[in-house]
């Protein structure tokens, strides 16, 4: 599991969504968008939806 932190245009504001690459038939992808960002596509576990975060941070779940 992954941590996504981005500006949500959306929500106007900073958050961080717990995620993943693979779910189902769902795939994620990361490309640079036209302005020169990088982006992530991947899964939303909370919202069971998938997520695009722009100017991201990620962070991997440490196991104890």
């Amino acid at each position: 599991m992954k941590y996504f932190t981005w500006y949500m245009k959306s929500r106007k504001k900073v958050d961080t969504i717990r995620g993943v690459d693979e779910h189902g038939d769902f795939k994620s992808r990361q490309w640079t968008d036209i302005k020169g960002n990088p982006c992530y596509n991947f899964w939303n576990i909370d919202d069971e939806h998938p997520a695009t975060a722009v100017n991201y941070t990620v962070r991997e779940e440490q196991n104890v």
